[in-house]
């Protein structure tokens, strides 16, 4: 059996989209909200055999959101965060959030654990997070690697 493992690079990067996903659907939405503003603004249309030959407004609207290449890419890789944050275990989100302040949907870190890792400084070595989640330094990086990898064949890295 073949054991293949992600380029430092590409782990790397996986990581800062994971820390950077909160701002990553903001500027989705601003990308939105600038592409639907954008439309509003008049275009030149010509009369060709009698007829208008421009577009509607809803329809350039719609072209624009479509062809949003950078949009697609952004709704990708945070769909892939999404769904498979949504398939880990609450000791792994637990990882994931003192890790990277990661927290999407319903789940909620403990009262006593937001109170112990408010106190601390946002870069944490991987032996302090293990100390304030009473679990061995090998889980720790299971469980983040776990999750990187799984982000990654999500979205065909790996």
């Amino acid at each position: 059996m073949i054991t293949l493992r992600l380029k430092k690079a590409t782990y790397r990067h996986i990581e800062a989209e994971i820390y950077h996903y909160h701002d990553t659907l903001r500027a989705m939405q601003e990308l939105r909200t600038a592409i639907i503003m954008a439309a509003d603004k008049p275009e030149l249309a010509a009369i060709v055999g009698g007829r208008f030959a421009g577009t509607s407004i809803v329809e350039r609207r719609a072209t624009k959101l479509a062809d949003s290449i950078l949009l697609k890419e952004m709704e990708r890789i945070t769909t892939a965060i999404s769904d498979v944050y949504a398939k880990m275990r609450e000791d792994c989100r637990e990882v994931l959030w003192v890790k990277y302040r990661l927290r999407i949907g319903d789940w909620t870190p403990s009262g006593e654990l937001r109170a112990v890792v408010a106190n601390k400084h946002a870069d944490l070595n991987p032996d302090e997070i293990a100390a304030i989640l009473h679990i061995d330094r090998v889980t720790y990086f299971r469980h983040r690697n776990r999750f990187i990898y799984g982000v990654a064949e999500r979205l065909g890295w790996y």
